[in-house]
């Protein structure tokens, strides 16, 4: 509204209200009817009120009510009218009042304050407590948005909606799956309807890996239409009342003439924050939106089921070609054309990493290559991942290993597993074969110090792969839904990337599941029910490591394709696990290592940390490391584990 429109309503305002004041106050003079000014139709109020669907009576409420927000002369006036004028807001009542006085029925000027009007339901005006008692003496403001744009601002997002814009980009340019690979029950053609569907109460629902471009779509047909995007968290908003939050979602997209999108609508273990609960809010109310999650909604939690459509990974040829075109390369630069075969990547992670890559090889002022592209993918991964886990540098190999002939063949079979996937579940056909995820689980159970870790990243640096230990401790959470969210990004960040995710002592996350007697047993059901999805799910290398394999949930151990035991050694092996932790560069005297062996029962990392402690004892002594150096590390050893006296086995 412009200031002399706000002037104009303000001064009819001023005038009924003194009217009205005086007649109550005994005065002679009748109310008298003053005239509401002219609302320009080419003003940003007006076209609100003209995109929220308002009829006459509803738009010249709000006049009114933005007029007696903004002149601080008719908002003491409106306030005058009121029961308490020291509340906040202005009362219904005095909204009415004022209408009439300007020759609006009062039963109009009331009925379009109702809480299922538009007015309210549309996010335009807000109540200044929770709605409760007769209509007429409840209090109400206009949004904060609202005014802004009415003073001719720029509209910015609702604070609490955290929402953000979509950059939109070409159709032809999405790396979009075949139409044969998109499950649900619409085809690629119906792709264009989505912005049709999502205005009609009937909110469409994109399903997809992270980064494969559900937004960017919704963003590049809504463009067509000239509208923008608004992208909305749903976690952000999950917590929050319904009666609140629908109308905060229309109030964004009338003021940014946008379509919103909510995304990773993914389902709660909280069912008092499902997705499905919001989903119907949105569909009744008629908010245009878009929907989107990694994992298909349950069809039977809604009342009435949304248009679901899954965008799948590009195929490899159609990766190839993206990764080509993202880098800039050409056919000739065939170390990097096959990257797109290596990395399988969504397309929106495909873009940010060649991005970074080429920055990379600037900072480093020489050309591309395709360890800035591995670098590149690799911050991607540990931007996501740092406040879960951490990136293992191992410089241990093979030849460090002491282990039986039968858990080393079990190794083995693991990593040729991995590094001849491709070949037995792509060029041989077997991937038709399986109903679940091609990624690769295993367990390595055993007592602590027995190699487990250490076999872990000597299987990520012979695979060519990132190693990242997960922290438990940090993925565990008393918040309900927290554990299942950071589970969430870990497999998201590592999803297609050169990584071995290392889940290090997990008895605490894949314990069984226990019979339903709080909603702390069901919780912690829920959350082993959804690890067992993501790993079902997940295409990349997992290892686990446990000490308590009866702690482990049957279930999981029948998704894992291997569960390889990792034994105390015995004697001999103890013997050779002396000889081998001892550097050649050392300075040693004459050490009967089988009579350590023999003496002390150790496992692997008790007898590495035996023999650094006895070369700094060495070193301190200024001699070279001796059996009696030995000795008093291996009863440092004992100690630290709370025995007393050295003997017996120590793991």
């Amino acid at each position: 509204m412009s200031d002399a429109e706000v002037s104009g309503v303000a001064r009819a305002i001023i005038d009924v209200c003194s009217a009205v004041v005086a007649e109550e106050e005994g005065e002679p003079a009748p109310v008298q009817r003053v005239s509401l000014p002219v609302l320009d139709r080419a003003l940003p109020i007006a076209g609100l009120a003209e995109r929220a669907g308002l009829d006459a009576v509803a738009t010249d409420v709000l006049r009114l009510l933005v007029a007696a927000e903004l002149d601080r002369r008719a908002h003491r006036c409106m306030r005058r009218l009121a029961q308490d004028p020291t509340l906040p807001g202005i009362e219904v009542d005095a909204v009415v009042t004022a209408a009439e006085g300007v020759g609006i029925s009062s039963a109009l000027a009331l009925e379009a304050l109702e809480p299922e009007g538009r007015l309210v339901g549309r996010g335009l005006v807000e109540w200044t407590e929770r709605a409760t008692g007769p209509l007429l003496t409840r209090r109400l403001t206009v949004a904060q948005a609202v005014l802004r744009l009415a003073r001719g601002g720029f509209p910015t997002p609702t604070e609490q909606l955290l929402a953000t814009t979509k950059v939109a980009i070409p159709l032809e340019e999405l790396a979009l799956a075949d139409a044969t690979a998109v499950v649900g029950r619409a085809p690629q053609h119906r792709y264009a309807q989505l912005v049709f569907e999502a205005s009609s109460g009937r909110p469409p629902w994109l399903v997809g890996p992270a980064a494969v471009g559900k937004r960017t779509l919704v963003a590049s047909l809504a463009a067509r239409e000239r509208l923008i995007v608004r992208c909305i968290d749903y976690r952000n908003i999950a917590a929050r009342p319904l009666d609140a939050l629908v109308p905060a979602l229309w109030r964004e997209a009338l003021i940014h003439e946008a379509m919103l999108v909510i995304h990773d609508c993914d389902a709660s273990v909280d069912a008092a924050r499902s997705p499905s609960a919001l989903y119907g809010a949105v569909a009744r109310a008629g908010v245009p939106a878009v929907f989107t999650s990694a994992e298909t909604p349950r069809l039977a939690d809604f009342d009435s089921p949304p248009l679901v459509l899954e965008l799948a990974l590009p195929p490899p040829e159609r990766r190839a070609v993206l990764w080509q075109s993202a880098l800039g390369v050409t056919d000739e630069q065939r170390e990097l054309v096959q990257l797109g075969w290596q990395l399988p990547l969504a397309p929106g992670r495909v873009i940010r990493a060649a991005s970074v890559a080429h920055e990379l090889a600037a900072i480093r002022g020489t050309a591309l290559t395709a360890n800035d592209v591995r670098e590149a993918v690799s911050q991607q991964v540990a931007q996501k991942v740092a406040t879960l886990g951490k990136r293992i540098r191992d410089s241990q190999t093979w030849d460090d290993v002491v282990l039986p002939p039968e858990t080393t063949d079990s190794i083995k079979e693991l990593v040729a597993r991995v590094r001849l996937r491709k070949q037995v579940l792509e060029d041989w056909g077997f991937q038709r074969k399986l109903a679940k995820g091609i990624g690769l689980a295993a367990m390595f159970l055993g007592p602590p110090g027995t190699g487990k870790t250490m076999v872990a990243g000597i299987i990520a640096k012979e695979l060519g792969l990132e190693l990242y230990q997960i922290d438990m401790s940090r993925i565990a959470s008393k918040w309900i839904g927290e554990t299942e969210k950071n589970l969430a990004s870990i497999f998201d960040a590592a999803e297609g990337a050169n990584v071995l995710l290392l889940f290090d002592e997990c008895d605490s996350l894949f314990a069984k599941r226990s019979e339903v007697k709080s909603s702390n047993d069901r919780h912690a059901n829920a959350e082993v029910n959804y690890l067992l999805q993501r790993i079902e799910r997940f295409e990349g290398v997992a290892i686990l490591t446990t000490n308590l394999e009866s702690s482990i949930d049957p279930a999981f151990k029948r998704r894992l394709a291997f569960r390889i035991h990792f034994s105390v050694p015995d004697v001999k092996e103890r013997e050779t696990l002396w000889r081998r932790m001892m550097p050649k560069e050392a300075r040693t005297a004459s050490i009967d290592y089988g009579a350590f062996a023999r003496d002390y029962e150790l496992a692997g990392g008790n007898i590495r940390n035996a023999v650094l402690r006895a070369a700094f004892l060495a070193a301190a002594d200024d001699s070279p490391i001796t059996e009696s150096h030995l000795e008093r590390s291996i009863v440092l050893e004992y100690r630290d584990a709370g025995k007393l006296s050295p003997g017996g086995r120590l793991s």
